[in-house]
């Protein structure tokens, strides 16, 4: 071993060494916003097609187990259910984003980082009979490890196609199973390794049911790393590390300054903090999307008032939202053209207006027509840490109304706060659960820390 300490050294000792009374207060807080967040998607994706895959394919294994799919009444093994509950969280696109911390990292590209995380943790947190208090450590360590890791590493590894969601996500899963099955150090070093050559996931797949798949196969290998460790296997102790190690590997190397020291130190939920979605689709269109719809609002714009809706960003924003005539609901969550549309036509884009059908309407192929995005070279000069465009509505008669947009609903400037966080839950879940039911399960996750079991938390979202 080097006598200089290893970012793998780093991460295992901090996974090693958190408790749950070493957790902040408002990163509790902030925890269990996302648990209510992860839960609320994985509702909502429980009915994908992809989810539905998914499902067949567990039943085919005919594997038993303990570990609940939600939204389902399956039950199976803890790696099974990590991976129905991390596609399901991915489905919508309606998962959280961590922003960046600089100019130079780009915001709503660095992973989403609540659904490989919490899936792991609330499968193993089943296996092994966690309590709440457990659970919650295991998530917060697997959390905060994926976001540390996105942050340093070189943002070459998602321009040049990586996915991170699925590439480093791996790690969060990684991490909280191992916390949860009480690996030593040495066993926790191993599932590092383990986890870094399973790390995997392409953007190509972007618009495909294979992006949600990123999810809950990072979910899924985060998990079978963590047992194969446990029962033995091995790996390089220092797998993040080094000339032929993950960092140096999938982006040519990282800042090790953005991590060494820094976990835990603040906590990524304390600053810069993640960001809540408040519409199914690609975050990169939210900024856009809510200052488009304010000018709407403010100006009660009618849709047989628009002439042309215009977009001006960076190629940050418009190369990933690479759909200008999308097909479906998954092309259209990468569509500033569809995302738009709807929001003129119907003043909301929630999960009933991100459907085929809606996609293929002819109100909607007409409204795209009018929707012309474009290069910003003055945007995309200021760089890539916030998502900024600017929004253009020319109505009929010659008025044009403009505003630039950075940020959206959902981020730390504009939190959605209780209220607005229920609203998504219940409209997630609308399709599976009563409004009682919705009630019972914000109450239990708000308690969570407090419960004599993971299964406690689970029960008002399985079926």
């Amino acid at each position: 071993m080097a006598s200089e300490k290893t970012i793998t050294t780093e991460v295992v000792e901090y996974v090693q060494g958190i408790t749950h009374d070493s957790i902040p207060d408002d990163v509790r807080q902030e925890l269990h916003r996302c648990i209510v967040d992860g839960l609320a998607v994985m509702l909502s994706g429980s009915g994908a097609a992809c989810s539905k895959v998914v499902h067949q394919y567990i039943r085919e294994t005919n594997t038993a187990g303990t570990s609940a799919v939600v939204g389902t009444g399956i039950a199976t093994s803890a790696s099974l259910a990590a991976l129905a509950n991390g596609v399901a969280g991915h489905a919508d696109d309606f998962d959280d984003t961590q922003l960046a911390q600089t100019p130079d990292r780009i915001y709503g590209l660095l992973t989403h980082p609540t659904v490989p995380a919490l899936a792991s943790a609330l499968a193993v947190g089943q296996e092994v009979g966690a309590n709440g208090k457990d659970f919650l450590t295991a998530f917060c360590a697997g959390f905060e490890v994926e976001c540390k890791i996105a942050e340093a590493m070189n943002p070459d590894h998602y321009i040049k196609g990586f996915h991170t969601t699925a590439t480093i996500g791996v790690f969060a899963s990684a991490m909280a199973a191992a916390k949860l099955y009480g690996l030593s150090l040495e066993q926790t070093r191993f599932a590092l390794g383990i986890a870094a050559s399973k790390s995997a996931g392409l953007r190509v797949n972007f618009g495909t049911m294979t992006k949600p798949y990123h999810a809950g196969a990072a979910a899924e290998n985060g998990i079978v790393a963590a047992r194969l460790a446990r029962l033995g296997y091995q790996s390089d102790p220092n797998a993040l590390d080094g000339q032929w190690g993950h960092f140096q590997v999938t982006s040519g190397g990282c800042d090790s300054d953005r991590i060494l020291g820094h976990l835990g130190n603040p906590y990524t939920l304390a600053w810069p903090g993640v960001s809540v979605k408040p519409y199914p689709c690609g975050s990169l269109s939210h900024p856009s999307m809510d200052t488009f719809l304010d000018l709407l609002l403010e100006n009660d714009v009618k849709p047989e008032q628009v002439e042309e809706i215009r977009l001006g960003a960076g190629r940050n924003i418009l190369n990933p939202l690479r759909y200008l005539d999308p097909q479906n609901e998954l092309e259209a969550k990468f569509s500033l053209q569809f995302c738009l549309s709807i929001l003129a036509l119907r003043r909301r884009a929630g999960t009933q207006e991100f459907t085929d059908e809606v996609v293929r309407s002819p109100e909607v192929r007409e409204m795209m027509k009018r929707v012309k995005t474009y290069h910003s070279p003055e945007i995309e000069a200021k760089g890539s840490e916030r998502m900024r465009s600017l929004v253009e509505i020319k109505l009929k008669g010659g008025r044009t109304l403009s505003r630039e947009a950075e940020t959206s609903r959902g981020t730390p400037e504009r939190p959605m706060g209780r209220d607005g966080m229920a609203a998504k839950f219940a409209d997630c879940a609308h399709a599976t659960l009563t409004e009682t039911q919705v009630k019972t399960a914000l109450e239990t996750i708000y308690r969570a820390e407090d419960l004599a079991s993971v299964s406690e938390l689970l029960a008002p979202v399985v079926g």
